[in-house]
């Protein structure tokens, strides 16, 4: 057995120094140096290594490859381990099996030969790179459960991520799509200025908050589908970005039953006002009698008056005038029916109670006055205007006034008296109550006053008061009902006065 070289001070400083193991052997693999960070390593004290073959610190699987490889290397110069790092399995005193890189080079010079090898331990490396690859593997599970559409790109716009759900709601593999300008492969040509300008001020602005909006993505297939997208800036830190991360979630369907359902809702109001118009129908075909009665006969008066041998012309005159007014005012109650009867789109704008209610007056009275009913407006001045419909809020008015006037068939005449009120209420809302002098609604309809087809007549469809609830609920109002003990029905409709922002 060679006895082990004696390393000069200067090298043995370098060896105690040395974060990771270094071994010295010979030709034959006998170990001669093996510093402090080796004995550290390998649980070895460097008496029991020197002299002994380094396949000591091997597992089996290098072990008896070592010495072939050795020789082999003395024998034909081609390295297999000399020069080349790699990663092999090292064993320590107590048999334990660990993780290591090595690298094995030979000392110049030096004859017969000898090698120094670096034992570097990787076991945290490798458990780090686990740990990495674990929460990737978790996180790529994730994207792909995702029942929502997961889309990352980066500040120009490229695809940079893309799970499963989006490859399917695209109808493209996700290496056909990464790489690619997002808003040039999958946007509608004529959104996609205004969708890039919203991604790139998303970017731009701080403090960064998600981002939510709605456009179109075109399929492979062509067709079109909306999404509904909440998009957040990432970065390595608040002030650096690297990219936007998108979910978006397909309300296509959704949106368009919305519109199916906004449909049917505006039916139902166009059917409700129809029948609302049509019990009231012979209290306004008397209201138009009247001005065309009128008219007929200043036309047959203006007609004699023009046979006669000396016509008086202020006669005539007067009653052309007359006629004109009367005509006038058919029109206006025609043009009344005309805008309740017509099915028409949501047309918001702003308005003042009042007059909202004044409008109702040639319509409601000419029904009151076929029911012997009388209609008392007692409307407070000054009130602040609405952001409202007001055909809908017509429309509820006359429901409420249509109820009051039948429910006071049962009341003796010349007592038969509905009063329509406008005030503020303490919050500063518009308050609108129609009460009458009826006998109220009954009891055992109070619990389903508002309910669809919940009625007392019999004729009714019980459509008016869900109807009218549902108009004043969106408008952001309330609609109640106040009873006083058989006494009367009060009716009060609440409805928010117009912000500074609607004005």
């Amino acid at each position: 057995m060679n006895e082990p070289n004696t390393p000069s001070s200067e090298l043995q400083a370098v060896l105690d120094a040395a974060v990771d193991a270094i071994v010295l052997i010979d030709h034959a693999g006998r170990i001669q140096v093996f510093n402090h960070a080796a004995e550290r390593l390998f649980a070895y004290s460097e008496q029991q290594t020197l002299g002994c073959n380094v396949s000591m610190l091997m597992t089996e699987r290098d072990r008896d490859q070592h010495d072939a490889y050795m020789e082999r290397y003395l024998r034909t110069g081609i390295a297999h381990i000399i020069g080349i790092g790699r990663e092999v399995q090292a064993r320590r005193s107590d048999g334990s099996v660990f993780p290591a890189f090595l690298s094995v080079g030979r000392v110049a010079g030096a004859e017969p030969p000898r090698f120094v090898a670096f034992i570097h331990d990787i076991t945290l490396r490798i458990q780090a790179l686990a740990a990495v690859q674990r929460e990737r593997d978790r996180a790529n599970r994730y994207l792909e459960a995702a029942q929502t559409i997961l889309v990352a790109l980066d500040l120009n716009h490229r695809v940079t991520m893309v799970n499963r759900k989006g490859c399917e709601a695209l109808g493209h593999e996700e290496d056909a799509l990464l790489g690619l300008d997002w808003f040039e492969t999958v946007v509608p040509a004529e959104q996609r200025a205004r969708t890039a300008c919203d991604f790139d001020a998303l970017i731009e602005r701080e403090p960064r908050q998600p981002f939510h909006c709605e456009y179109e993505v075109t399929t492979r297939s062509g067709a079109r589908r909306l999404i509904a997208w909440r998009c957040v800036v990432v970065g390595d830190s608040p002030t650096s970005a690297s990219g936007v991360l998108c979910s978006g979630d397909d309300v296509t369907d959704v949106r368009r039953a919305e519109g199916d359902a906004r449909e049917t809702s505006e039916r139902m109001m166009h059917v409700s006002r129809l029948a609302t118009l049509g019990e009231m129908a012979s209290g306004i075909s008397h209201e138009l009698n009247q001005p065309l009665s009128a008219i007929a006969n200043y036309a047959q008066a203006s007609a004699r008056l023009l046979s006669m041998d000396t016509p008086e012309l202020a006669d005539v005159r007067e009653a052309v005038e007359q006629i004109t007014a009367q005509a006038l005012r058919a029109g206006e109650i025609i043009r009344r029916l005309r805008s309740l009867v017509r099915n028409r789109t949501t047309d918001r704008q702003l308005a003042r109670v009042n007059e909202v209610i004044e409008e109702l007056g040639t319509l409601s009275r000419a029904d009151a006055r076929a029911s012997d009913v009388r209609i008392v407006l007692e409307l407070a001045p000054d009130l602040p205007r609405m952001n409202v419909d007001r055909i809908q809020i017509q429309q509820v008015l006359l429901n409420l006034l249509r109820n009051s006037i039948d429910a006071l068939e049962v009341t003796t005449p010349g007592h038969r008296v509905v009063v329509i009120r406008t005030g503020l209420d303490p919050t500063g809302d518009i308050l609108i109550t129609v009460a009458d002098t009826g006998p109220g609604v009954p009891q055992d309809l109070l619990p389903r006053l508002f309910m669809p087809f919940a009625t007392s007549k019999a004729h009714g469809t019980g459509l008016g008061l869900a109807i009218s609830r549902t108009i004043v609920e969106a408008h952001g109002g309330k609609l109640d009902y106040q009873g006083d003990g058989g006494r009367g029905a009060a009716f009060t409709v609440k409805l928010p006065a117009a912000q500074e922002a609607d004005i």
